[in-house]
């Protein structure tokens, strides 16, 4: 190769590749101080773009989480009621029964009659005082609808049914006045009883509906993290041992611009 004053080659390629190790050597020590992979979006365009998918599909699963735990527990404050207007149905299926009988008079049955409106009465209280966070459950009027997916569609939703249990909601109209009344309201009180329990039924289901809901959205949230966590953060080995050979590069590619630098120090010699 000639020697050159002008332009040292040798020179200006040894200052590339010192550039170029210097750069890797910063993004290891980049990586290893914040354990990512993917500092800035140019690192890894595509797999940014999936992690942030990721990691808001976890984030929102994590709140239809804690949607789910309202429901269960708007649910079990529900059932609590609903379990004690079933208690008092059948009472007053009791109270109708006893009234049906042709032995009793009219004062027998009236004060049957007055415990029967009271426990009626109270019917209409629990209908109208079972609330979760200031909403009425048990009015008939409740349309629970839960987000428990990750998204708007319906497959994402939940209805969870809650009866009413007011006097007029169970069909409670008769009262034990007469014994004929006191029949229709020994029915009326009896189809109570069986409504109260396929309701509670029906609200044990859904629980048992939100609560695997609940499990499933448990792990999706953990195995999109992971899979984020595979494509953002760092492997700190691999890093390590990255870090070593482009420290060696950098070195060696310092030590062969001395070497290229010292070729134009020869050509001045021969001038001299």
């Amino acid at each position: 190769m000639a020697l050159k004053i002008n332009t040292n080659i040798p020179s200006l390629r040894s200052d590339r590749e010192i550039s170029k190790k210097t750069a890797a050597l910063n993004k290891n020590f980049e990586s290893l101080a914040s354990g990512k992979r993917i500092n800035r979006a140019s690192d890894d365009p595509a797999g940014l773009s999936i992690a942030l998918a990721l990691q808001t599909s976890a984030s929102v699963s994590d709140v239809a989480r804690r949607n789910i735990n309202d429901a269960v527990s708007a649910s079990n404050i529900a059932e609590g009621a609903i379990s004690t207007a079933s208690d008092i149905s059948a009472r007053l299926s009791e109270l109708a029964s006893q009234a049906s009988n042709g032995v009793l008079s009219d004062e027998q049955r009236e004060s049957l009659n007055s415990e029967f409106n009271a426990l009626r009465s109270e019917l209409d209280r629990i209908s109208q005082t079972t609330e979760f966070n200031g909403q009425q459950l048990l009015g008939g009027s409740a349309n629970f609808v839960v987000q428990a997916g990750t998204d708007g569609s319906s497959n994402s939703q939940i209805s969870v049914p809650f009866p009413s249990v007011s006097a007029a909601g169970l069909g409670l109209s008769s009262n034990l006045s007469s014994q004929a009344s006191a029949r229709q309201a020994l029915d009326e009180t009896r189809a109570a009883v069986d409504r109260l329990a396929q309701s509670r039924g029906d609200i044990g289901a859904t629980v048992s509906r939100l609560e695997v809901a609940n499990e499933n959205l448990r792990a999706s949230s953990v195995n999109e993290r992971d899979a984020a966590s595979q494509i953002l953060d760092a492997d700190i080995a691999e890093q390590a041992a990255q870090l070593t050979a482009n420290r060696i590069g950098q070195q060696a590619a310092v030590a062969v611009k001395a070497q290229a630098n010292l070729t134009s120090q020869l050509a001045l010699r021969l001038l001299s």
